[in-house]
């Protein structure tokens, strides 16, 4: 048994750290996209098309997490309004009035209006009637980026000086059919629950395969890296080869709501209990009992 523990963390508006409720074990869980609290920002749509994106009830789903021995970190904003899942880099330019005085790289999101800021609320809404102007994207990030980031890198770095090892489990929900903002075609119907280890790179596969086969073993039909194999948070903090790991889990949402009212729907109890039963084969095998 370690003594690592978390002490809880709220920023108003920002982010939100659960601790563990049981002994720790290394494993950490963040809830990036499930935040549907819209910080005071100059836009022409109305709230509901700001909050269409989130992850709606991603936070609860996954809320099992402290009783296993997992801290769970969660972002109280809409991701349209700034995608923790990007990239620094992957800002849009488009969206910025005169010269971004920082590195950008070619990004396929940002393309589709997905980046790190998003250029439409849904489909081809436009989310803003002008562009930013540098100072204010700048502080953007220094508010809502920076802070969960910072939190994400010291849950996984300090979980990782007590064990010698990581998992880290990336939590998101998907449409359960491709749109146009999204990377597999218009009217593409995906499958349950998509994993992704960023095409092979972010996790041992012994991992992955776990909690693909036991998901399957669920009845859930499961998809790896297809359309989804993990982005931003999934990339920059993994390295197996030193024994940090990350995956991504997207849930199709009409396993659980109405993606029209918003609502649960019959199937939330039993996904959020076959979840919590996932929730203990991951800590067995990161604490060797699998």
């Amino acid at each position: 048994m370690t003594d690592l523990t978390f002490a809880p963390v709220d920023i108003d508006g920002v982010l939100q750290i659960i601790p563990p409720t049981a002994p720790a074990v290394p494993l950490v869980f963040d809830s990036p996209h499930s935040g549907l609290v819209i910080p005071d920002f100059e836009r022409i749509v109305p709230d509901e098309l700001v909050r269409i994106a989130a992850d709606t009830y991603v936070d609860d789903l996954f809320g099992f997490a402290p009783s296993i021995g997992a801290p769970l970190l969660i972002a109280h904003f809409p991701r349209s309004f700034l995608d923790l899942n990007r990239s620094l880099k992957d800002v849009d330019l488009e969206m910025v009035e005169g010269e971004w005085p920082h590195p950008v790289r070619d990004s396929a999101s940002a393309r589709r209006g997905m980046g790190l800021t998003w250029r439409y609320a849904w489909g081809d809404t436009p989310m803003y009637g002008r562009k930013f102007t540098a100072k204010e994207l700048e502080d953007r990030i220094d508010t809502y980026w920076r802070p969960y980031h910072r939190e994400i890198v010291r849950l996984l770095d300090e979980t990782y000086a007590a064990f010698g090892k990581v998992y880290h489990v990336n939590c998101h929900s998907m449409p359960a059919v491709g749109h146009v903002l999204s990377p597999d075609p218009a009217g593409t119907v995906r499958k349950d629950v998509v994993v992704g280890d960023y095409d092979g790179q972010a996790s041992e596969p012994d991992f992955v395969r776990l909690v693909v086969e036991t998901l399957e073993a669920f009845g859930y039909s499961v998809s790896l890296n297809i359309p989804f194999r993990g982005a931003e948070l999934v990339s920059a903090y993994s390295a197996p080869a030193r024994n940090r790991h990350s995956i991504q889990i997207e849930l199709n949402r009409k396993l659980y709501m109405d993606e029209v009212s918003r609502e649960k729907t019959a199937g939330y109890g039993e996904l959020k209990a076959n979840l919590a039963k996932l929730g203990h084969v991951m800590r067995d095998y990161v604490t060797g009992k699998a």
